[in-house]
Formats: C-alpha cells, sequence, structure tokens
C-alpha cells in the first residue's frame, strides 16, 4: 500500500477534491502503473455532472499513458518499466464479445464502467480511509493507478506519453468509428457533428481512409479551424443556418457517412439527416441512456442506416499500436489536439473549460 495525490469526485456537479488516497497492491491480473500523463475526457465531465452515472465517491480519469511499477500474481504479459496506455475495454478474454473478437463490447465493462470497480467487484483505493470507486477501473487522475492487465497495451519506451495518452481513449474512440465501424472508403463524403477530441480523430480517420470531403461541424471558432487543419475540407457553424441544408448543398444529395460526436438527440436526429441514400449515420457521442430520438421514416426507403460506435469498435490490442505508429510516421497529429498542459491541481479549471465548450483536449501531467 502507498499513499498518493488524487482527484476526488464526492458529490455531482461539485468540484473535484485535490486529496491524498491510499492505494493498494495489484491483485490476480493487475497491473501497478505510474501515471505519466492523462487526458480529460468528456467522459469524466459527463460523470462529474451527472450525465453518466458512477458510484461516490470516485476518482475519474481513464485516458491514461504511464510505466509499469509492479505485476500481481499470474501477469506475464507486463514487467516494471515497461512504457502502457490504459484501454477502455478491460478485454477479459473470456466473455462471448470477447471471444467473438469484439472486446469493446467485452461484458466485464459492466463492472469497470457501471460500478466503477475493479473485476472482482471491489477497489484498490481508500479515500479518508473509505473505500473509493474506480472510474473505467483505471482511475488516472492520480498519481498512480492499478488497472486490469486486459486494459493495457504497451508501447516502445520512446514514444512521448503525455502526447499518446490521447490514443487511450478520445483518439480510438474517434479513429476507430471512422475505420472500424464505418469503414469509411476512399473518395466517399464525411459529415462530423462536434470537433472536440473525438470529432478531431474522426476527421483524422476520415482522412487517413481517404475521404475526399469532410465537413466539420462546430459552434466554436478554434475547433473549427483545428478540424480544418488535421485533415476537413469545409468547417461550418451550426448556429449561422441550418447545418443540414448546409451539408446538403456541399455534397448533394447529403453525406456517405454522417458522424455525431456529441451525444445529443438534435444532432442525432441531424446526422440521419445528412447523410444521402444508401448512407450511414454514426451516433459516437454519448447521450442519456433514457434519451430517445426521431428519425424520418421515409431514410429507411431509402436504405440509410443508423448505427452506433462504442470505443471505435476496437481491438485495442491491434488498434492502439496501429494508431501510435500513425502518429509516428506523421499521419495521425496529436500535437495539434491537445490544447493545455495542466497540473493534478488544474484539473477542476479544465472541466469548467470544458464545459464552456473551449479547447480540444486539456491533459494532466504528472511530475517526472
Amino acid at each position: 500500500m502507498r499513499t498518493m495525490r488524487a482527484a476526488v469526485l464526492h458529490e455531482v456537479g461539485k468540484p473535484l477534491s485535490i486529496e491524498e488516497v491510499e492505494i493498494d497492491s495489484p491483485k490476480e491480473r493487475e497491473v501497478l502503473v505510474r501515471v505519466v500523463a492523462s487526458g480529460i475526457c468528456h467522459s469524466d465531465y459527463s460523470v462529474a455532472h451527472g450525465v453518466l452515472r458512477s458510484p461516490l465517491p470516485v476518482v475519474l480519469g481513464h485516458e491514461a499513458a504511464g510505466i509499469v511499477e509492479e505485476i500481481g500474481p499470474s501477469v506475464h504479459d507486463f514487467e516494471p518499466g515497461d512504457h502502457v496506455i490504459a484501454s477502455l475495454t478491460p478485454a477479459c478474454g473470456a466473455c462471448p464479445m470477447c471471444r467473438e473478437e469484439k472486446p469493446f463490447l467485452c461484458h466485464q465493462t459492466v463492472a469497470t464502467m457501471g460500478f466503477s470497480t475493479m473485476l472482482d467487484g471491489t477497489t484498490r483505493l481508500r479515500a479518508a480511509g473509505k473505500p473509493t470507486h474506480q472510474l473505467c477501473a483505471i482511475a488516472s487522475f492520480a498519481e498512480y493507478a492499478v488497472i486490469p492487465e486486459g486494459s493495457l497495451v504497451k508501447v516502445d519506451g520512446d514514444v512521448p506519453l503525455e502526447k499518446v495518452c490521447l490514443i487511450g481513449c478520445g483518439v480510438t474512440t474517434g479513429m476507430g468509428a471512422a475505420l472500424n465501424t464505418a469503414r469509411v472508403a476512399t473518395g466517399t463524403t464525411v459529415a462530423v457533428i462536434g470537433c472536440g477530441g473525438v470529432g478531431l480523430s474522426i476527421i483524422q480517420g476520415a482522412r487517413i481512409a481517404g475521404a475526399k470531403t469532410i465537413i466539420a461541424i462546430d459552434p466554436i471558432g478554434e475547433k473549427r479551424k483545428l478540424a480544418l487543419s488535421v485533415g476537413a475540407t469545409h468547417a461550418l457553424d451550426p448556429t449561422e443556418g441550418d447545418p443540414v441544408k448546409a451539408v446538403r448543398e456541399i455534397c448533394s444529395g447529403g453525406v456517405h457517412y454522417a458522424f455525431e460526436a456529441l451525444g445529443r438527440t438534435q444532432t442525432i436526429e441531424q446526422a440521419w439527416a445528412m447523410t444521402r441514400a444508401t448512407g450511414l449515420a454514426v451516433v459516437v457521442g454519448v447521450p442519456k441512456v433514457s434519451d430517445e430520438v426521431k428519425l424520418r421514416v421515409g431514410g429507411f426507403l431509402q436504405q440509410k442506416a443508423i448505427m452506433g460506435s462504442t470505443y471505435g469498435s476496437a481491438v485495442p490490442r491491434r488498434d492502439i499500436p496501429r494508431f501510435v505508429d500513425l502518429y509516428r510516421k506523421g499521419e495521425l497529429d496529436l500535437d495539434s489536439m491537445i490544447t493545455s498542459r495542466i497540473r493534478l491541481d488544474d484539473v477542476n479549471q479544465a472541466l469548467d473549460a470544458m464545459g464552456r465548450g473551449e479547447g480540444a483536449r486539456s491533459v494532466v501531467v504528472f511530475a517526472a
């Protein structure tokens, strides 16, 4: 057991508390990681504000990269000193989804994401002597994290962890939505609603796939500028007119693929309306599970389709190294997506900025 600093959510809608937290040694098939960097994802904001639910208290953070400090019993793929990226899925390897090579729907995410515990239903953290939950069984707004080995992917030691940490969640979610879920084809047309970290990654995935037209839609000028810099061919401000009409004017009849990266019913409906006959609308954003959307039936007669994308339909140990390689080759731009590097003490200000729609990604960087 050791003591560390961590950001703890005690009450929804209240600031995170930066405090001393106890962390246990890793148990069976678990790994202790010294966190080097953690991106601030919109899911962290959603939990902090009650859109997504977690038992409390909980240490937030899940878009992380770090260095292995200690391994638990029966861990064979990692050793101290390994550089790793945390993935959103525990990829247990035993459930039906994992056996079908769909670890992005691993049944164990019920524990890690639904209850913010380790796979055995317990936690390795204590704040003020009380058990404290671990978001996604990662809890990377902390100096150390005990993580299931299935949620880790090894990377080369020369990869900058403060940049590739984004691949752990936002980049894989977005790039995977374009390359794995939709399988964007060369020469096609794409619209992306929402240009935060996930939306910018969708745009980059579409560019890498060879899409000829990529329309970025966001009310924030800074984000539209970022979208153009990473591959969008057009950028629209949805507050200046009907974005559906604008998209259909740019691409006569609509786009082949429309991606929704905000998690709002209105924009999901807009994504559906933006697609052409035989087009595909992909819901990447995470709305409230009770939300309902209305779709015009005529679209089905045009053989249009709508589907969700969970964690970019990713197989982490295949896709995360692939995305790291694209970064190293200069094809995936992570540097532009990082709009601020902050200390753990500044996490609340970064969450507030996210709520205002500012920037693409803030990254908490821990002292060496």
